[in-house]
């Protein structure tokens, strides 16, 4: 089966999922702050490194199955630093995100889409194209009895040409994150 006819296929069963499984008012509001710490992944024309504290806000809706697990969408935000080049600069983001999990302690699988705001768009020889950034991740968190959790997830930065002409450079950056963080409920 072709790379198309597989990516359609899961998207029908996660459809089916959501539509046969009930969607009921989540708690919603600030669930979990913390800090993300990462490494470049791959090589660039500079290494590169992010920290940033971020906080996530759960939206009011959530589809679970009778086991208790479930697609949850969020909110996130962070500001941080990224440094290359031998250089400094500001991040920032604000996204959206689904994350499947069980509303108690235990593992968690998420993916999303933020939008990301550099202060300068050059660091050492690296000239990401714009100051504005898409990002997207994947990963994996666990959440202990206490409250406290870790996490990795892979992470994805470009400017995607969306908004730029084809002559404007589109290098992008991979970093491997991990994530300290603590939730809320």
């Amino acid at each position: 089966m072709g790379k198309i006819h597989s990516m359609l296929l899961a998207g029908i069963l996660i459809l089916q999922t959501l539509v046969t499984t009930n969607g009921t008012a989540a708690e919603h509001g600030w669930q979990e702050a913390g800090l993300h710490m990462g490494i470049q992944a791959g090589p660039k024309r500079e290494f590169f490194h992010q920290y940033e504290a971020f906080a996530v806000y759960g939206l009011p809706w959530d589809w679970r199955m009778a086991s208790g697990w479930g697609l949850a969408p969020r909110l996130s935000v962070s500001a941080g630093t990224l440094l290359g080049g031998n250089e400094i600069g500001f991040i920032g983001a604000a996204g959206a995100g689904l994350v499947f999990n069980r509303p108690e302690n235990g593992i968690a699988l998420e993916l999303g889409v933020n939008l990301n705001l550099l202060d300068k768009r050059q660091f050492g020889r690296q000239d990401f194209g714009s100051i504005l950034l898409w990002g997207t991740y994947l990963g994996i968190s666990y959440r202990f009895a206490n409250g406290s959790g870790i996490g990795y997830r892979i992470q994805h930065l470009s400017n995607n040409r969306i908004l730029y002409t084809g002559n404007i450079p589109n290098p992008g950056v991979d970093m491997h994150m991990l994530e300290a963080s603590w939730s809320f409920k």
